[in-house]
């Protein structure tokens, strides 16, 4: 339950921030920038959704590739963990498997036992 809670804060933070930047493209369509190229060391002049998109498509995959590497990690982990839980349960249950079998065969002695003192 709490997860599909948490996809949807997500779901909708990402519709909103999306929704902004529409909107910020929307009113500043007509205006020009200058920006300032370090690798060429040129100063260009261009239209300012086309510099905030391409700066925002950069911010929003790095984002993703992040949480991507992040979320991989995570389920690493998990998954170690998870097999580290799957060998002790194994273990216990091999342990009390050994035990019911030793218990079974003290029984098997006592009645036996009982049977040949019974005899004499």
């Amino acid at each position: 339950m709490k997860k599909n809670i948490t996809n949807l804060v997500y779901i909708f933070l990402n519709f909103f921030v999306i929704a902004g930047f529409i909107l910020f493209v929307y009113f500043n369509f007509d205006k020009m920038t200058n920006y300032y190229c370090f690798i060429l060391q040129k100063e260009y002049t261009t239209k300012l959704y086309i510099l905030s998109s391409m700066i925002f498509v950069a911010a929003y995959l790095s984002g993703f590739m992040l949480c991507k590497v992040l979320n991989s990690k995570t389920n690493q982990l998990c998954n170690a963990y998870q097999k580290r839980h799957e060998n002790i349960s194994i273990e216990n249950d091999e342990n009390s498997a050994k035990i019911a079998s030793l218990q079974a065969k003290i029984e098997t002695l006592e009645a036996a036992l009982n049977k040949a003192l019974n005899k004499e």
